[in-house]
């Protein structure tokens, strides 16, 4: 999941500093992300999900409250 979620920023263009801003999380939080630091809590809830037939969304909710952005990510 790491690499996946680097290239992904990377084809974004933005950096990590941008990404961990616009999703309201610390950067030491997304590197881990990227780093595979927090990969098996992420796997382990996925599982979980999916031995419940239900989403990881369902079972925890969404990370982040239902916030209308603007383009460029700024809360409306």
């Amino acid at each position: 999941m790491g690499m996946k979620l680097k290239a992904a920023r990377e084809a974004s263009g933005k950096t990590q500093v941008q990404v961990a801003k616009e999703a309201g999380i610390t950067v030491r939080g997304y590197r881990k992300l990227e780093t595979k630091d927090e990969y098996k809590a992420i796997q382990t809830a996925i599982s979980i999900a999916q031995a419940l037939n239900s989403t990881v969304e369902d079972l925890f909710g969404a990370a982040t409250p239902d916030i209308t952005k603007e383009p460029g990510g700024n809360p409306a």
